[in-house]
């Protein structure tokens, strides 16, 4: 076991990976079962469409469908993960990030309430874009009985299946609670992927995400779309809401902005750097004024982005007319 399986066994939770027997695969390209295998798995129909595995990973991807393909992985790329020098990253970790959840604590303790009511056997969690897993989990993962799935688009993180959120490769109705934090920005269709997580919940499952509003591009070439709140919502109407709200405040918007207007002066990555690093230090302080700005209402309409979580309804729970009067911002106070 390594160290994330043990510390996770000593709080009741188990990660899986896709060779786990309770876990039903599906082809993310026909929808039929897909074999486990240990180097190339296939799916049941004839001709059967067949998916390479690397290091123990399977890459369950549709061929067509997806931005990525098998062979995007032969080379064991970062994808999506783009790091830093060493001196950058350790700047990084000692500088104010503005790019906090101010929301994120609340929402785990909240997930963890409700994870725990679940019956027993009944708290499977299937994490889409899970990445190294630095964010965590918090006290989620301290919820006895707890079985967790990561999943993501790289095989640079701690994903134990490669798949696209467009074309999820599991069976109807698997989950307890999926778990999709800063990835809608980063799918060509938000709406698809929404549909998708709806499809393998349980009829009472829940879903979290944060989605980003007001915020430059990041990733570089995977980075598509934005949303209001409002928007959120409606991305989300197939599920009650539960809980929503600013998860990146206005103040961390406005360091954004500076830092990237300086940055538009520039091309160079060495120098995007360095103001990257002074602008965080000369203004990263801004940032601890997010958590009170975020309970005011005039912040949904200049919030960095925003979370939202749902429980699976049978259909939508608003229609377009009642999308006006869910409006949250400023306007809403006239």
């Amino acid at each position: 076991m390594n160290q994330r399986d043990i510390i996770a066994a000593a709080m009741g939770a188990r990660f899986l990976d896709g060779n786990d027997p309770s876990i039903r695969l599906r082809c993310p390209i026909c929808g039929q079962p897909i074999t486990p295998s240990t180097s190339v798995w296939h799916c049941t129909s004839e001709p059967a469409h067949e998916y390479a595995e690397m290091d123990g990973v399977p890459l369950l991807l549709h061929s067509e469908r997806s931005v990525f393909r098998a062979e995007d992985f032969h080379a064991r790329p970062r994808t999506t993960f783009k790091d830093p020098p060493a001196w950058a990253a350790r700047l990084g970790r000692l500088l104010p990030s503005p790019s906090r959840d101010v929301s994120s604590e609340e929402c785990r303790l909240q997930l963890a309430r409700l994870l725990a009511a679940r019956p027993a056997g009944r708290r499977r969690v299937l994490v889409i874009g899970c990445g190294d897993g630095s964010a965590g989990y918090g006290v989620m993962a301290e919820v006895e009985g707890t079985q967790w799935l990561e999943t993501d688009v790289s095989l640079a993180g701690r994903a134990r299946i490669v798949c696209d959120a467009s074309d999820l490769p599991f069976e109807d109705g698997q989950f307890d609670l999926v778990i999709c934090v800063a990835v809608l920005e980063h799918v060509l269709e938000p709406q698809r992927c929404v549909d998708e997580m709806h499809r393998v919940l349980v009829d009472d499952g829940l879903v979290y995400a944060t989605t980003p509003f007001m915020q430059q591009v990041h990733m570089g070439e995977y980075d598509f779309t934005r949303f209001t709140r409002s928007g959120h919502r409606w991305l989300f109407r197939a599920f009650d809401e539960v809980g929503s709200g600013v998860a990146t405040g206005p103040a961390s918007v406005l360091v954004w902005s500076v830092e990237y207007f300086l940055m538009a002066w520039t091309g160079s990555v060495g120098l995007r750097r360095v103001i990257k690093g002074l602008t965080r230090l000369l203004f990263g302080w801004m940032t601890l004024l997010d958590p009170l700005l975020a309970r005011r209402v005039p912040a949904n309409d200049a919030a960095g982005g925003f979370f939202f979580i749902g429980r699976r309804a049978a259909g939508p729970t608003l229609s377009a007319r009642e999308m006006l009067g869910y409006y949250r911002g400023a306007d809403a106070l006239k």
